[in-house]
């Protein structure tokens, strides 16, 4: 996981997501609901501010 992340680092942000969309949708497919589901509100979760106001902008 070091190595992952010190060669994503190293990119600018907007790349860094380019990169990695592909694999985490691959590994998104794999998961059941239940597993995807505590993914995404654990990453929602990590993000800065407001979340219903974070919501709101989408």
């Amino acid at each position: 996981m070091n190595t992952l992340f010190s060669i994503i680092s190293r990119m600018a942000p907007e790349d860094a997501l380019s990169e990695i969309t592909p694999i985490l949708e691959r590994l998104l497919a794999d998961l059941d609901e239940d597993a995807r589901e505590r993914f995404l509100m654990n990453l929602i979760g990590r993000s800065e501010g407001d979340k219903v106001s974070g919501l709101v902008h989408l």
